[in-house]
């Protein structure tokens, strides 16, 4: 299942970084030079590509929970993991879709001292609906997925320093990146959205400025979270090491022996691996992301 997620989070954080062209040329002109179906078009790919992202990740830790900590059942479920993985990114996609509907259909261009504002404009009287989406999105789309990791990932670490493994280690410091990542790139963007959305930051020229300005900054430390989570998700990954080194040996970059060599020293230690909450199950934690 995880390969499935990952699979989706590449493509959702993909189609997030293709609109910084965009958004860097409109934060730095302070207009929007595209035109109305552009605008609309980069800001609703923004916004589902954003909160997808959030809930693939969300995925993945359960995935990783049931896998380590369930073993059994993880054991039992193996026939029909192709099935729940697929449901399960229908819903997300649906999910992301439905919490991106305010950037749908409101986004627009107008033009404002005489510039040209790409933004999510809602009416007078369409500003209590705005609000009440936002709260959804960011609970949902952030507080959901968050806790959500936390949890899976504090009794998986649980679960881990109970064993004996040498490699539970290299586990446990591929989990800490994920969680620190996940809050220092992601946080403040959320904090922000919040605080706006409450109305703490203030309504005068002035702070708004100092709210675009926040909004931007922190805005972009979430896209280096996309730009961070191949790193985490795949690289540290035992298959995808594998696959690389296929290709490897593949283009003639590395020997037949050499790649022989290697194989057969990750399976003589995914032999030696046995879980600490007494399962029958082999996995291997180094290959748990």
């Amino acid at each position: 299942m995880t390969d499935v997620f990952l699979l989706n989070l590449a493509m959702a954080d993909l189609f997030l970084l293709l609109t910084i062209p965009f958004k860097a040329t409109y934060m730095v002109l302070g207009s929007w030079v595209f035109g109305m179906p552009l605008c609309k078009i980069t800001c609703s790919l923004y916004a589902i590509n954003f909160y997808s992202g959030f809930l693939f990740l969300a995925c993945i830790s359960i995935d990783r929970y049931v896998v380590i900590v369930m073993a059994t059942m993880a054991h039992k479920l193996r026939n029909k993991t192709v099935v729940y993985s697929k449901r399960c990114t229908v819903l997300v996609w649906v999910a992301s879709i439905l919490l991106s509907l305010p950037e749908i259909i409101f986004t627009t261009v107008e033009a404002r001292d005489g510039d040209l504002l790409c933004e999510t404009l809602l009416t007078e009287e369409s500003l209590s609906i705005k609000a009440w989406t936002r709260l959804a999105q960011i609970t949902v789309g952030f507080c959901v997925p968050f806790f959500v990791m936390l949890f899976c990932y504090s009794v998986i670490i649980r679960t881990l320093l109970k064993g004996r493994r040498f490699e539970k280690h290299k586990a446990l410091r591929v989990i800490l990146a994920l969680v620190l990542v996940f809050v220092i790139f992601q946080l403040p963007y959320s904090v922000v959205l919040f605080l706006k959305t409450a109305g703490l930051l203030g309504t005068s020229c002035s702070d708004w400025h100092n709210t675009l300005v926040a909004e931007y900054v922190t805005g972009s430390l979430a896209f280096i979270r996309c730009c961070l989570n191949p790193l985490l998700y795949a690289f540290v990954g035992v298959r995808f090491r594998n696959d690389v080194l296929l290709l490897l040996r593949d283009l003639h970059c590395i020997s037949r022996a050499q790649y022989s060599c290697y194989i057969a020293a990750r399976a003589g230690s995914s032999k030696r691996l046995s879980f600490a909450s007494g399962s029958a199950a082999n996995t291997d934690t180094s290959s748990m992301f």
